[in-house]
């Protein structure tokens, strides 16, 4: 069954989402409630029997899904489900909402994407379709998108977090190295300052989160390549980011789990993402990464932006997730 709504216009949305997320928080939240609800937590709003549906399954086993990269597996979030009867005030403010409902007036399945509706700041998506199985079809069509409504929402909730507390002289070592700005979060701190590459870590019990930013001349376009990006990772880090035994550095790890890579545009440049695990040779340490390469034309540079976890015995879809919003805050100058 077609949607009513064209991948086109979906995207259009979103980009409308984004536009008018910076005009309201000009006046802060616009007198609603502060949002509520986990990191990582969506609230879907259907009946019992539609959420035991196969609509539902759908849902459910798209959600529950494994994070990519990660050494073990993590859902990409946790899905709560509640009664339409039981959607009261208090559930009205939380975070991320799906409601998915049943409208036999509909002759095409509906997505409609708000935001702030109840409290701020909050994403609320609703599918409706004339039957189940038109739920069901249109959510396999637009499960990925929607994905990113929740992704980019969560991200920029951390971004603003961020934001109070910044690394002043981190940010201005960044812009003055590399030329570009990024906002370092306060508690990170610049562990190493060399030609082209800088480290910043967080550190906290049992829990370690870096930045890895490096840069080297762009000559062809071989430096998209996945292949070419972690053998340059490999060259920084065994260089500059030593373990915790003499001898030991990190390089990825790619003999179980193979790095998954694609292409991107991330604000407005072609970009490689990569996606994969690292581990600190001689030694026994590891976790997931997440780096983008991208080609500055101003400098002719190529720059990656990197981001680690190390959290043993901890689930770390969100700690990677704290990360990646700081490398997306990243500027390139203006021509």
């Amino acid at each position: 069954m077609k949607a009513k709504i064209t991948l086109l216009t979906f995207t259009a949305a979103l980009i409308a989402i984004a536009s008018s997320l910076n005009s309201c928080n000009e006046s802060g939240n616009g007198g609603k409630v502060q949002s509520t609800g986990k990191p990582g937590e969506i609230l879907v709003v259907a009946t019992k029997p539609l959420w035991k549906s196969t609509a539902g399954d759908s849902v459910r086993t798209f959600f529950a899904g494994p994070a990519i990269g990660l050494p073990q597996p993590e859902p990409l979030y946790k899905v709560v489900q509640v009664e339409e009867d039981e959607f009261n005030r208090l559930l009205k403010s939380h975070r991320n909402i799906m409601i998915m409902a049943i409208d036999s007036s509909l002759k095409e399945p509906v997505i409609e994407i708000r935001r702030d509706i109840w409290a701020a700041p909050q994403r609320v998506i609703k599918i409706s379709a004339a039957s189940i199985e038109g739920l069901k079809s249109i959510f396999g069509q637009k499960k990925d998108e929607i994905l990113n409504v929740y992704d980019n929402a969560e991200i920029d909730r951390l971004q603003k977090l961020y934001s109070k507390t910044i690394n002043i002289n981190g940010s201005e070592a960044v812009k003055k190295k590399f030329g570009f700005s990024m906002d370092i979060p306060a508690d990170y701190f610049l562990a190493i300052n060399k030609d082209n590459f800088i480290w910043f870590r967080r550190e906290a019990n049992r829990l370690s989160q870096g930045i890895i930013i490096y840069a080297y001349p762009y000559t062809d376009t071989i430096a998209y390549k996945p292949a070419k990006i972690v053998s340059v990772r490999n060259q920084f880090t065994q260089l500059y980011v030593p373990g915790p035994s003499d001898g030991s550095f990190m390089v990825v790890s790619d003999e179980v789990i193979k790095p998954e890579a694609r292409t991107i545009t991330l604000k407005g440049q072609l970009a490689t993402e990569i996606r994969g695990l690292w581990e600190v040779r001689k030694d026994f340490m590891g976790g997931p990464f997440l780096s983008y390469t991208l080609v500055d034309k101003q400098s002719n540079m190529v720059i990656t932006l990197d981001g680690y976890v190390y959290a043993p015995n901890q689930n770390k879809t969100e700690l990677l997730k704290e990360v990646q919003s700081v490398l997306l805050t990243f500027k390139l100058a203006q021509k």
